[in-house]
């Protein structure tokens, strides 16, 4: 196996659509860690900083500052817990919530155009694998590594 090829490949694969996603959401001025804590927020509004960490497998500076940035551009806010108010949740603005199509519709011109030569069967394979690999990359004990 050519570990430094894939390796490559998943780097690739990785900076290209981060640039991409950048580059599409120049008019939003989103940064790919606001891009992706928004998409986040459309399935999991209500939830908390930490929660959003975890769901992102991120650390919880990133996130912190990607909230501050999507508070400041008027997306999201942050509301005190009704039960512990220490804890702050997230939810989408007005305005967040008129993106949500748009947003997505990207990630789905992004995956469709970079998948175009591939038949279904590949995508289907490739998909699986992707998935797979994702999780256990995931739950993955660096210290057993």
């Amino acid at each position: 196996m050519d570990y430094l090829s894939i390796a490559r490949c998943f780097g690739i694969l990785h900076r290209r659509s981060q640039a991409f996603l950048v580059y599409a959401t120049q008019n939003l001025h989103l940064t790919y860690s606001e891009y992706v804590l928004l998409l986040k927020l459309y399935e999991y509004e209500g939830g908390s900083q930490e929660d959003m960490a975890a769901r992102l497998y991120v650390d919880k500076a990133v996130v912190t500052r990607a909230i501050k940035l999507l508070e400041e551009k008027d997306l999201i806010y942050r509301e005190k817990d009704s039960q512990d108010r220490r804890m702050k949740r997230l939810y989408l603005t007005e305005f967040g919530k008129s993106q949500k199509e748009f947003l997505q519709t990207l990630l789905v011109r992004w995956i469709d155009g970079i998948a175009s030569t591939l038949n279904e069967e590949e995508i289907r394979v490739i998909s699986g694998a992707f998935k797979k690999l994702s999780e256990k990359a995931g739950h993955i004990d660096f210290s057993k590594v």
